[in-house]
């Protein structure tokens, strides 16, 4: 990004007066009237808002009407910007009130009417049917909740579902601010813990009976950090825009959350599993191969225990539904004026590490390109591999949990596929704060082609940055040369540490990937306490003579540029992966980062590593200006001969 970090390019614009007439105006313009039938459903165009649209047809809404009346919701979806509300009709919402023991809406309070109002509106984006997937969608209501989505073929007819038993009836109802979807069912998400969620299915009692010996269900009943506030912050920055147009927001809240994947009752039958046990003696059998060493540990909540790293293995903390672990960030570039194309270049699999609550271990989710899949766990030489079941994505307010369809566990098998592997690790996904909070997931559209996230200090637990630090993130960018689309940006007179993911026990050769550009200023990058050899200039191009890049291609005794790679590695320098690249050719030129003078890695070493276990990366600024955080990679000497361009 060509972005200056001086404190002149603070501009803070409100989204105000001349800007929301402009937006208006535009919206006129290119609305139309011409409904187009699809079944029982149909997109109409309208000058009306979705609080109009909902205000103006009483012998269907007039209940959810006075609902976002008596919640003051009204105002908002009369209000100009983008919305999704899921609309329920009059027999819906009296169905509701008697389940509830209610008569009517002023039966309940007004805290309670602002929350059912929430759980049926998504702010921010407009989603239409042709983005909804088998699951939850990637942005959350209002009320903080994730919607899932189901297909029914019906009566010879697809139909859609939102959270099981809510039809929905007429979609993509286009309006001036956003788009309506009507339901037969009010959503009203569970208020379970994700304790709670799994302890109420029976189908799972087996592996809810080893999480409670184990002490590990403790480790998962956190919901919010009731001591956070974002203070000053907020009120500065929220909502107001970065030059390049991004808009700025500073979290509200810091919720935690969780993720397991589990085994079925049924799951352990077929492995001859059939009581705790048996579990635990399955449990000893594997770990005590990978850490011999604890194999007399008996006390099942020790967190050296096999049991205990058995169930650990399945948790992670980090709400992940089935489109977090992979999928959304492999489609990151939808919005924008190339919708449809990513970031990622579709030839390539792509790989995400995701550390578990198992001490020191992690967990790779991947995609199949031969098969066209998502969610395909710890696929070894073998080929064999774990994926889900039909029963995913099942919602509780601190997490999720999916059914999984074989045993998982870290075996020797997995750690010798995980230790072997070049493993590219995108800098958002160190921090479960950015995906517990929804901040990952980004809304790019040509209003705003990114949304930037400014960070208060002591939010991510795994960055200790100075005073001068300033912590932010970006959202996948159509116009960013960047894996995965999104970035780690730092300015100021920075000085910060960040803790890595757990890393296998191995020798390795560490590489940080970023763009450099004229503002960013140098740094002085340390591994694990020790300088990575002399200040990296962020501001040199890879066609600089120090560097020495050259186009793959023009030199014609070089047609793959792999004698220039040689040349550039002896200087401590790669291109960047060909298997990423930036989708609108603003500032970059839309090729493969391989072909991009503005992509780099710098190596910062070959290290020894003798146990698994996480490191720290340091940054210290020598000269002021910007600093981004795209990847870093961990590559095993041995696999360096004969590792690809991508």
């Amino acid at each position: 990004m060509n972005l200056s970090g001086s404190d002149s390019l603070r501009i803070k614009l409100k989204l105000k007066g001349a800007w929301s007439f402009i937006l208006a105006v535009m919206i006129l313009v290119l609305s139309t009237c011409a409904p187009d039938e699809l079944g029982d459903s149909y997109y109409t165009f309208t000058g009306e808002t979705v609080g109009d649209y909902i205000s103006n047809r009483p012998e269907s809404f007039s209940e959810f009407s006075q609902l976002l009346n008596l919640s003051g919701v009204m105002g908002l979806l009369n209000a100009y910007g983008e919305y999704t509300c899921f609309l329920p009709d009059n027999e819906a919402m009296t169905n509701f009130y008697h389940s509830k023991g209610k008569n009517s809406l002023n039966d309940f309070s007004p805290d309670t009417l602002k929350k059912i109002a929430y759980d049926h509106i998504i702010k921010g984006f407009m989603v239409t049917s042709d983005e909804f997937v088998d699951g939850f969608l990637p942005n959350l209501t209002m009320s903080g909740r994730f919607l899932r989505i189901s297909f029914d073929p019906g009566q010879g007819q697809l139909e859609y579902r939102v959270n099981t038993t809510s039809k929905i009836g007429v979609k993509d109802i286009e309006l001036h601010n956003g788009v309506v979807h009507t339901i037969n069912k009010t959503l009203s998400p569970t208020e379970n813990t994700l304790i709670e969620a799994i302890a109420a299915n029976e189908k799972f009692s087996l592996f809810f009976e080893a999480l409670i010996v184990t002490g590990l269900d403790q480790k998962l009943t956190p919901v919010k950090d009731e001591s956070y506030s974002p203070g000053s912050l907020y009120e500065e920055y929220e909502g107001t825009f970065y030059p390049i147009g991004s808009i700025i927001h500073v979290p509200k809240e810091r919720k935690y959350g969780f993720t397991a994947l589990m085994e079925s009752n049924a799951t352990y039958a077929r492995e001859g599993i059939h009581n705790l046990d048996d579990l635990k003696a399955y449990a000893k059998q594997v770990y005590d191969q990978i850490y011999p060493r604890d194999a007399a540990i008996t006390d099942l909540k020790d967190r050296k225990n096999s049991l205990n790293r058995f169930v650990a293995y399945h948790l992670i903390n980090k709400k992940l539904s089935g489109i977090l672990f992979i999928e959304k960030y492999d489609n990151t570039g939808r919005y924008y004026e190339s919708r449809g194309e990513t970031h990622s270049i579709k030839t390539q699999d792509m790989f995400e590490y995701i550390e578990t609550m198992c001490p020191n271990t992690l967990m790779e989710v991947r995609t199949l390109r031969t098969t066209n899949e998502y969610n395909v766990f710890n696929m070894i030489e073998s080929g064999s591999a774990i994926r889900f079941t039909d029963d995913f994505d099942n919602d509780a307010v601190n997490g999720v949990y999916h059914e999984i369809d074989n045993i998982l566990a870290y075996t020797p098998a997995v750690d010798r596929m995980i230790s072997s592997k070049r493993l590219r690790m995108d800098a958002a996904s160190f921090f479960p704060e950015l995906t517990n909070n929804n901040i990952r997931v980004g809304h790019a559209t040509p209003q705003y082609p990114s949304e930037m996230w400014l960070l208060p200090r002591g939010y991510v637990e795994r960055i200790k940055t100075s005073e001068t630090t300033e912590f932010w993130y970006y959202n996948a960018d159509d116009r960013f040369c960047d894996y995965q689309g999104d970035e780690v940006w730092l300015r100021g007179l920075y000085d910060f540490e960040i803790i890595t993911p757990p890393i296998p026990a191995g020798t390795y050769e560490v590489r940080f990937g970023y763009q450099p550009t004229i503002f960013r200023g140098a740094a002085q990058l340390y591994w694990d306490g020790q300088p990575t050899g002399i200040p990296l200039d962020l501001r040199l191009y890879a066609n600089n003579p120090k560097i020495g890049w050259v186009y793959p291609g023009m030199d014609p005794n070089d047609p793959y540029g792999y004698e220039n790679d040689k040349m550039m590695r002896n200087r401590g320098y790669m291109k960047a992966p060909a298997s990423f690249r930036a989708i609108n050719p603003t500032w970059y030129s839309g090729e493969p980062a391989r072909m991009d003078q503005a992509a780099l890695r710098r190596i910062l070493g070959i290290y020894t590593f003798s146990e698994p276990g996480t490191h720290t990366f340091s940054v210290k600024a020598v000269r002021s200006g910007e600093f981004m955080f795209d990847y870093l990679e961990f590559v095993p000497i041995e696999v360096l001969e004969y590792e690809d361009i991508y």
